[in-house]
């Protein structure tokens, strides 16, 4: 009889530890934010001011231009690894910017004050790979309540990080024992710009800019862009990219036609996003493209000294975001 009590007892226990929630979507750490957090830094995305309608679109037009980089194109980052060196190798060149020419390919474009219009693609899956020890894509857009799949093709541990930039908050951790694992992260419930950093390989960072509507693109190798279906109306637009920085512009986009914008960012020392505000007039004519530059990228969130911001979490007078559709 003791036995078989035994016997019920282990069946019992491991029933109840097979119950718990190990489901591959990643879960936010347990603990406070002094703990688990870093502090909060200026963003490039601002909360909306509304939430986004989806409504019909008729005769909408087209909006397409460029981004260009003004100044000396950063040299990439030469990184020694101090550990997994059978993986990494001894040195790493991080290439996180693309340049043809002046034209900056993969930074984000977005329309940030409109609050109506085209619905969202049905598949909101995107990618992020851990690859030769950085992160694939550096920097790339999503949707709220979109999946990210991370996953790993490196031989190594991964421990990879999400945090909010603008509120310090840590939203998500993804684990990875092993190459070939994917660990879909579904914690995007805010429009935010996030950081994502490997724990093992702290120079490792990604930027993804999580977007609450479908107006938005992502340049192309020649630095061009495109975006469709826009209701006609007056707009302002931003292109951001982490290493570069941002530029601002105002756009009205009328019935059935397309408009177009070039974007310079201009290099300068890190500051505060200030873009052009909601409440910020926009003219018929489009005016010139203003430039900021980017939120710096710090060797690791864990290591961000209170003194790099100033700024309330939250708080910016960046205009409010956009979202993606794939």
């Amino acid at each position: 009889m003791l036995r078989r009590s035994i016997g019920l007892s282990i069946i019992v226990f491991a029933a109840l530890s097979c119950a718990r929630d190990d489901t591959a979507s990643a879960h936010p750490r347990k603990g406070s934010q002094d703990d688990d957090g870093v502090p909060p830094r200026p963003s490039v995305i601002a909360a909306p001011s509304g939430p986004y309608k989806v409504a019909a679109v008729a005769g909408g037009g087209t909006l397409t231009g460029s981004v260009d980089f003004e100044g000396t194109a950063p040299m990439p980052e030469v990184v020694r690894p101090s550990v997994d060196q059978n993986v990494c190798g001894n040195s790493i060149v991080q290439k996180n910017v693309a340049l043809s020419g002046t034209r900056v390919g993969g930074a984000v474009v977005w329309i940030t004050d409109i609050r109506s219009g085209k619905g969202f693609a049905l598949e909101r899956r995107y990618d992020l790979t851990n690859d030769n020890c950085v992160f694939d894509p550096f920097v790339q857009a999503i949707t709220t309540n979109g999946t990210l799949n991370v996953s790993n093709d490196d031989r190594a541990l991964q421990t990879n990080k999400f945090f909010n930039v603008g509120t310090g908050q840590l939203i998500g951790v993804a684990p990875f024992n092993d190459d070939g694992e994917v660990v879909p992260v579904d914690r995007f419930t805010q429009p935010s710009e996030v950081e994502v950093v490997s724990e093992q390989h702290p120079w490792a960072h990604a930027w993804l800019a999580v977007l609450d509507h479908p107006y938005f693109a992502e340049t192309a190798a020649n630095g061009t862009f495109s975006i469709d279906a826009v209701p006609a109306g007056k707009y302002h637009v931003r292109a951001w990219h982490p290493a570069l920085g941002f530029a601002d512009d105002s756009v009205t986009v009328a019935a059935g036609q397309s408009v177009s914008v070039a974007f310079r960012i201009r290099k300068a020392a890190p500051a505060t996003p200030s873009g052009p505000a909601v409440n910020q007039p926009a003219d018929s004519a489009r005016t010139p493209a203003s430039s900021t530059p980017a939120v710096p990228i710090l060797p690791t969130p864990s290591t961000t000294s209170p003194a790099a911001s100033s700024t309330p979490a939250g708080a910016t007078s960046a205009p409010p975001p956009a979202a993606r559709q794939r």
